[in-house]
Protein backbone atom coordinates (compact mmCIF):
# COMPACT_ATOMS: atom_id res chain seq x y z
CA UNK A 1 0.00 0.00 0.00
CA UNK A 2 1.22 3.49 -0.81
CA UNK A 3 2.30 5.56 2.14
CA UNK A 4 0.06 8.53 2.92
CA UNK A 5 1.71 11.92 3.14
CA UNK A 6 0.54 13.15 6.54
CA UNK A 7 1.71 15.85 8.92
CA UNK A 8 3.40 14.87 12.20
CA UNK A 9 1.12 14.14 15.16
CA UNK A 10 2.17 17.35 16.96
CA UNK A 11 0.49 19.43 14.23
CA UNK A 12 -2.90 18.42 15.63
CA UNK A 13 -2.38 20.56 18.74
CA UNK A 14 -1.14 23.48 16.67
CA UNK A 15 -4.17 23.06 14.40
CA UNK A 16 -6.58 23.11 17.34
CA UNK A 17 -5.17 26.46 18.52
CA UNK A 18 -5.25 27.99 15.03
CA UNK A 19 -8.76 26.64 14.40
CA UNK A 20 -10.02 27.99 17.74
CA UNK A 21 -8.67 31.48 17.00
CA UNK A 22 -10.22 31.50 13.51
CA UNK A 23 -13.54 30.18 14.83
CA UNK A 24 -13.66 32.77 17.62
CA UNK A 25 -12.98 35.64 15.22
CA UNK A 26 -15.52 34.28 12.73
CA UNK A 27 -18.21 33.83 15.38
CA UNK A 28 -17.63 37.34 16.73
CA UNK A 29 -18.04 38.77 13.22
CA UNK A 30 -21.18 36.77 12.38
CA UNK A 31 -23.81 39.06 14.00
CA UNK A 32 -22.65 42.07 11.93
CA UNK A 33 -22.46 40.18 8.64
CA UNK A 34 -18.65 39.87 8.56
CA UNK A 35 -18.21 43.65 8.29
CA UNK A 36 -15.26 44.06 10.60
CA UNK A 37 -14.86 44.30 14.33
CA UNK A 38 -18.12 43.38 16.08
CA UNK A 39 -20.17 46.50 16.76
CA UNK A 40 -21.14 45.31 20.23
CA UNK A 41 -17.44 45.45 21.21
CA UNK A 42 -16.78 48.94 19.78
CA UNK A 43 -16.82 52.02 22.02
CA UNK A 44 -19.73 54.40 21.41
CA UNK A 45 -17.41 57.34 20.52
CA UNK A 46 -15.41 56.33 17.40
CA UNK A 47 -13.94 59.78 16.59
CA UNK A 48 -13.89 61.12 13.03
CA UNK A 49 -16.08 59.31 10.47
CA UNK A 50 -13.25 59.09 7.90
CA UNK A 51 -10.88 57.48 10.40
CA UNK A 52 -13.60 55.10 11.56
CA UNK A 53 -14.34 54.10 7.95
CA UNK A 54 -10.66 53.50 7.13
CA UNK A 55 -10.11 51.52 10.32
CA UNK A 56 -13.34 49.62 9.76
CA UNK A 57 -12.43 48.62 6.17
CA UNK A 58 -8.89 47.54 6.99
CA UNK A 59 -10.09 45.81 10.17
CA UNK A 60 -12.79 43.97 8.22
CA UNK A 61 -10.25 42.69 5.72
CA UNK A 62 -7.83 41.66 8.45
CA UNK A 63 -10.47 39.90 10.54
CA UNK A 64 -11.96 38.16 7.50
CA UNK A 65 -8.51 36.87 6.59
CA UNK A 66 -7.80 35.74 10.16
CA UNK A 67 -11.10 33.86 10.31
CA UNK A 68 -10.90 32.19 6.89
CA UNK A 69 -7.18 31.35 6.98
CA UNK A 70 -7.36 30.23 10.62
CA UNK A 71 -10.30 27.91 9.96
CA UNK A 72 -8.80 26.45 6.78
CA UNK A 73 -5.24 25.97 8.05
CA UNK A 74 -6.38 24.74 11.46
CA UNK A 75 -8.80 22.20 10.02
CA UNK A 76 -6.18 20.91 7.58
CA UNK A 77 -3.61 20.57 10.38
CA UNK A 78 -6.11 18.63 12.50
CA UNK A 79 -7.45 16.46 9.69
CA UNK A 80 -4.12 15.66 8.03
CA UNK A 81 -1.98 14.91 11.06
CA UNK A 82 -0.89 11.39 11.88
CA UNK A 83 -2.40 9.30 14.62
CA UNK A 84 -0.07 8.09 17.34
CA UNK A 85 -0.45 4.61 15.86
CA UNK A 86 -0.90 4.91 12.10
CA UNK A 87 -1.50 1.57 10.37
CA UNK A 88 -3.34 0.31 7.28
CA UNK A 89 -6.67 0.11 9.09
CA UNK A 90 -6.36 3.74 10.17
CA UNK A 91 -5.61 4.69 6.56
CA UNK A 92 -8.70 2.81 5.36
CA UNK A 93 -10.88 4.50 7.99
CA UNK A 94 -9.35 7.86 7.02
CA UNK A 95 -10.18 7.33 3.33
CA UNK A 96 -13.72 6.14 4.06
CA UNK A 97 -14.37 9.11 6.35
CA UNK A 98 -13.07 11.51 3.70
CA UNK A 99 -15.39 10.04 1.07
CA UNK A 100 -18.43 10.21 3.35
CA UNK A 101 -17.58 13.83 4.24
CA UNK A 102 -17.27 14.69 0.55
CA UNK A 103 -20.62 13.06 -0.28
CA UNK A 104 -22.42 14.86 2.56
CA UNK A 105 -20.81 18.21 1.74
CA UNK A 106 -21.71 17.90 -1.95
CA UNK A 107 -25.32 17.00 -1.16
CA UNK A 108 -25.70 19.91 1.27
CA UNK A 109 -24.12 22.33 -1.24
CA UNK A 110 -26.51 21.22 -4.00
CA UNK A 111 -29.48 21.60 -1.65
CA UNK A 112 -28.30 25.07 -0.58
CA UNK A 113 -27.86 26.13 -4.21
CA UNK A 114 -31.49 25.22 -4.84
CA UNK A 115 -32.87 26.90 -1.72
CA UNK A 116 -30.64 29.88 -0.79
CA UNK A 117 -30.13 33.09 -2.78
CA UNK A 118 -28.20 36.36 -2.53
CA UNK A 119 -26.40 36.98 0.75
CA UNK A 120 -27.83 33.90 2.44
CA UNK A 121 -26.03 31.75 -0.15
CA UNK A 122 -22.87 33.83 0.22
CA UNK A 123 -22.88 33.33 4.00
CA UNK A 124 -23.52 29.62 3.50
CA UNK A 125 -20.54 29.39 1.11
CA UNK A 126 -18.31 31.18 3.63
CA UNK A 127 -19.01 28.44 6.18
CA UNK A 128 -18.97 25.78 3.47
CA UNK A 129 -15.23 26.39 3.05
CA UNK A 130 -14.51 24.32 6.16
CA UNK A 131 -17.38 21.83 6.16
CA UNK A 132 -15.53 19.04 4.34
CA UNK A 133 -12.54 18.96 6.73
CA UNK A 134 -14.87 19.47 9.70
CA UNK A 135 -17.17 16.62 8.64
CA UNK A 136 -14.12 14.47 7.97
CA UNK A 137 -12.75 15.11 11.46
CA UNK A 138 -16.08 14.27 13.12
CA UNK A 139 -16.65 11.09 11.08
CA UNK A 140 -13.05 9.91 11.43
CA UNK A 141 -12.92 10.52 15.18
CA UNK A 142 -16.30 8.78 15.68
CA UNK A 143 -15.24 5.73 13.66
CA UNK A 144 -11.87 5.49 15.40
CA UNK A 145 -13.66 5.74 18.78
CA UNK A 146 -15.97 2.90 17.75
CA UNK A 147 -13.04 0.75 16.62
CA UNK A 148 -11.08 1.41 19.83
CA UNK A 149 -14.18 0.70 21.92
CA UNK A 150 -14.84 -2.62 20.17
CA UNK A 151 -11.15 -3.57 20.56
CA UNK A 152 -11.40 -2.88 24.32
CA UNK A 153 -14.46 -5.14 24.58
CA UNK A 154 -12.67 -8.01 22.79
CA UNK A 155 -9.86 -8.08 25.34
Amino acid sequence: MKRLILLPHTFRRIGVVIFAIGAAVGLLMTPDGYNGWPSFLLPSDTGSPLFATLVSDSMARLLNNIAIIGLCVGSIFIACSRERVEDEMTGAVRLNALLVALYINSAVTVAAALVLYDFAFLYFMIWNIITTPLLFMVIFRWRMWRINRSADHEE
